[in-house]
């Protein structure tokens, strides 16, 4: 999930130029809109870092319990060497999850910085680590609230409820012995400082100051702003967020799986809602929300074996809770797997089967690529995206069935989460701690040890599977959508694409190469004004996006194009997107 920044010199200009322009005119909703998506795009920076450190964790924190007990909520080492062997793996897994909120305020702040530069992480860090020091115990929330909506303790201590939870006794349910501060700006916090300090650094980086203070001109004033920016936007933290987070924890202790009335249609409107907003890159402002910010609460569970290691304990995200072992996470993420292990890579192989014979083997030779990285690792953008570009029905009814398989996960109970996406590589290594949940949900009844168990995620992946196969087939054959290989042959794109790619099958850089020049012509040289990818998508800027030939890119080798106002554009390549985007840098320049 890496990103690059290509920039080129005048057509940066011109871009800025062109903003400058366009906020005067209070160009709305396609502004709003492109900075939606930057923003989105910049929060993949921070998640960048999660899928390895969630293997490191996951494994480790499964040797962990593998080679010791609990005994009265004690930990004890029943195999010393492999449990620090298995300790020296979590720990370093765990540490981008502990710091999750500071990453994604360095990784917002860069991701939106105009040139990219060091300094504005060092501004972000410095406005996040204030704002969670003005907000922590003891300061601006206490000095609000430490008297309102209030509960007491055994000792007839004062919490308030906004800011604390009750501390339960040892061995007893009800007998309150303190109170445990919660309020935690979290990863919001995070992406507000990287998006203030990025707005601050893109204005106030060239700032000129008088000879005598010139040294704190330029870069170096931007984080005395941040500075002080931090007390009246703590302050502004400090009043709002206690009732809200109030609300979100109280929101968390409802979707849990043993409350389905409420957790079942949630869910599902979260996987529809998580499709929907794809084609607008808007699915991961959604996401940021359900897997990093939202609370969860309930027990830490072991993996595999199921033990209480910590009771009502609450975590900020989804992805988080699990990682962390919370008896009520997961709920967000299970119902993915089958759609992504099962119904996307099955959906391919019917948009392989509906095309004309000739040129099935063709088609296969992609779109079988597709669907194995789906299988594996998760990664469907360039699929769902070529629903989007071929027919909307398409991601649909893929996003319908998407609703369906997450309520049916969630009236299962079934809990398994990932560290980058729903593909068998998070599957496997998310196995042992969905076991432990599936155990422990199973000792009140047995029988929510089989049906939340992690092996029935297979069933509902075959299940997945049959119904897109089947479902996918039957559209595209009697609705007649032009899937890959069933479109009518375009002469002129064909007729235009490089004598060199047509020669022989190119391999390697090669290929890379010939699809950036592809690319570059339809496009016109002139009229690319900036070059940037995130995962799956090359993003660019243009003075014209009316003057691109779009029937050339795709005949290039994209999936598709994605129009965005008048002068941005997004081209859907796949996962080796970023060498495309160097090929066509080099070009560009």
């Amino acid at each position: 999930m890496s990103e690059a920044k290509i920039k080129l010199s005048k057509g940066e200009k011109l871009l800025e130029k062109k903003q400058k322009t366009s906020s005067g005119k209070g160009n709305s909703w396609n502004t709003f809109l492109n900075k939606l998506q930057e923003l989105g795009k910049a929060l993949q920076f921070p998640i960048a870092i999660l899928p390895f450190a969630a293997i490191l964790n996951r494994f480790g924190a499964l040797g962990m319990s593998l080679t010791s007990v609990v005994e009265n909520g004690e930990t004890v080492i029943t195999n010393y060497i492999g449990y620090y062997i298995s300790l020296i793996f979590q720990k370093p897994g765990g540490v981008p999850f502990d710091n999750l909120p500071l990453f994604f305020a360095l990784g917002t702040a860069f991701g939106l910085a105009k040139d990219h530069r060091g300094e504005v992480t060092l501004v972000s860090a410095v406005l996040y680590l204030s704002l969670t020091a003005l907000t922590s115990e003891g300061t601006i929330p206490q000095m609000l609230y430490g008297k309102v909506f209030t509960f007491e303790d055994i000792k007839s201590n004062v919490f308030s409820k906004l800011l604390y939870v009750p501390k339960i006794a040892k061995d007893t349910t009800d007998v309150i012995e303190g109170g445990e501060y919660v309020l935690n700006i979290g990863v919001l916090g995070g992406i507000v400082a990287g998006c203030l300090s990025a707005w601050l650094y893109n204005r106030l980086s060239e700032i000129k100051l008088p000879i005598a203070l010139s040294f704190f001109g330029g870069r170096r004033f931007v984080p005395m702003v941040a500075l002080a920016s931090s007390i009246p936007l703590a302050l502004i933290f400090a009043i709002i967020w206690p009732w809200i987070q109030f609300g979100l924890i109280s929101f968390g202790k409802v979707i849990t799986p043993d409350n389905p009335a409420v957790a079942i249609p949630g869910t599902m409107v979260y996987g529809l809602l998580n499709r929907l907003l794809l084609p607008f890159g808007l699915h991961q402002v959604l996401n940021t929300f359900f897997w990093f910010q939202m609370p969860i609460s309930g027990d830490k569970i072991a993996p595999l074996t199921g033990a209480v290691l910590g009771n009502s304990q609450i975590v900020n995200g989804d992805i988080n809770a699990f990682t962390a072992g919370i008896s009520n996470s997961g709920l967000f993420q299970s119902g993915f797997f089958p759609i992504m292990m099962g119904g996307l890579p099955l959906a391919a192989v019917a948009m392989i089967f509906a095309t004309k014979k000739e040129k099935r083997k063709e088609v296969a030779g992609f779109l079988g690529g597709v669907a194995g990285v789906s299988f594996l690792s998760g990664i469907t953008e360039p699929l769902e995206f070529s629903f989007v570009f071929i027919s909307p029905l398409l991601l649909g009814i893929h996003s319908v069935l998407t609703s369906i398989f997450v309520g049916i996960s969630t009236a299962m109970k079934i809990q398994i989460g990932f560290g980058f996406s729903a593909g068998f590589i998070d599957y496997a290594i998310s196995f042992a701690q969905s076991w432990g949940l599936a155990k422990h949900s199973g000792e009140s009844s047995g029988v929510w040890s089989i049906i939340s168990n992690p092996l029935m995620v297979l069933v509902l992946t075959v299940a997945a599977g049959v119904i897109y196969y089947f479902t996918f087939y039957f559209v595209i054959v009697k609705m007649n959508v032009l899937t890959p290989g069933r479109e009518a042959v375009d002469e002129n794109a064909v007729a235009n694409s490089s004598s060199t790619a047509k020669s022989k099958p190119a391999k390697g850089s090669e290929k890379y190469i010939n699809m950036a020049a592809e690319i570059l012509e339809a496009i016109g040289k002139d009229n690319l004004v900036l070059i940037d990818n995130c995962a799956t998508r090359l993003r660019l800027q243009v003075k014209d996006n009316s003057l691109i030939d779009q029937k050339r890119v795709k005949a290039a080798g994209a999936f598709g194009t994605k129009l965005l106002g008048a002068e941005s554009v997004q081209i859907v390549i796949g996962p080796d997107v970023e060498h495309v985007a160097r090929e066509l840098q080099k070009i560009a320049k």
